[in-house]
């Protein structure tokens, strides 16, 4: 008899004990499901850069409003603290990426300079929840005949003045994409004292030493100063991420500060290709 109770009593305390663990082991496996959720105090920065625009063959080869959805779902699902963005159409396609976002980043798309195309960065408007963290400043950044976009920040009001460059080269004249290359290192030499300093985007160099397609250049000797002078005050991030096209070319960089911070992750997202886009974003996370 005895036993039978205290049989009946532990049955009754387990399926109690189950209800209080089991939403919090649901809980944990999901974060643990998530790897790319972080902490308000993780001292990381997240930073994402992505050629939005269509290959060759498509009628129009610059962003499709029709991708913008899928591109915010990548944005928002890694979580980027700022995002490099090239090949928009203009601002009112810039608006309608940040309605997808869900208005949670900030954005601002650079002058046109007689292009068809613009570049665009973006901010996460509220800084892993810090009110403390300003909001940015953007501008645009001259660089040879083109103009960049470019984004001052900070991930929070303790953390380092961040800055961030949306670039994108001539594709198809290397001796532009060197006078593209040397302004923009210049500009971004002159942020890097007092911030960390990246520039982010498309610069189509053709310095690849296992894949010599030269389609797009017409002097591979410019693309190789261009990239080794970027180099000289800066770090290639995304060195061992691969391609970032699908035509197994790394056209697309992430350049850092070589010092103050730590590369914690560089990954290039194929599963993340949308549409008939023909490159795929880069995921660049440092420690400072």
């Amino acid at each position: 008899m005895w036993l039978k109770l205290l049989l009946g009593v532990f049955f009754v305390v387990s399926l109690l004990g189950a209800f209080v663990i089991a939403p919090a082991s649901r809980h944990e496996r999901k974060r643990e499901s998530n790897p790319d959720s972080r902490s308000e105090n993780d001292n990381g920065l997240r930073l994402l850069t992505w050629n939005i625009g269509n290959g060759d063959l498509e009628s129009e080869t610059r962003a499709h409003d029709e991708d913008l959805p899928d591109v915010a779902r990548v944005i928002l699902d890694y979580d980027a603290d700022a995002v490099a963005l090239q090949e928009l159409t203009g601002n009112d396609q810039l608006k309608l990426l940040l309605q997808h976002l869900k208005n949670r980043y900030s954005g601002y798309v650079c002058s046109s300079a007689g292009g068809d195309r613009v570049e665009a960065v973006l901010v996460k408007s509220s800084q892993r929840g810090d009110p403390g963290a300003g909001r940015a400043i953007f501008s645009d950044v001259p660089a040879g005949d083109r103009i960049a976009a470019a984004a001052t920040f900070r991930v929070r009001k303790d953390s380092p003045e961040v800055v961030l460059a949306s670039v994108h080269a001539d594709a198809f004249n290397a001796s532009s994409r060197r006078a593209f290359a040397t302004d923009a290192t210049n500009w971004a030499r002159s942020h890097s004292k007092s911030e960390l300093t990246f520039i982010a985007g498309d610069f189509n160099f053709e310095v690849s030493t296992r894949n010599k397609n030269n389609l797009f250049t017409d002097d591979a000797k410019d693309d190789s100063e261009s990239y080794a002078y970027l180099l000289k005050y800066f770090r290639d991030l995304g060195l061992d991420a691969g391609e970032t096209s699908i035509n197994d070319r790394r056209i697309d960089y992430f350049f850092g500060p070589v010092a103050n911070v730590s590369l914690r992750r560089a990954e290039v997202l194929r599963s993340a290709a949308v549409g008939r886009m023909d490159h795929w974003p880069l995921l660049v996370e440092v420690s400072f």
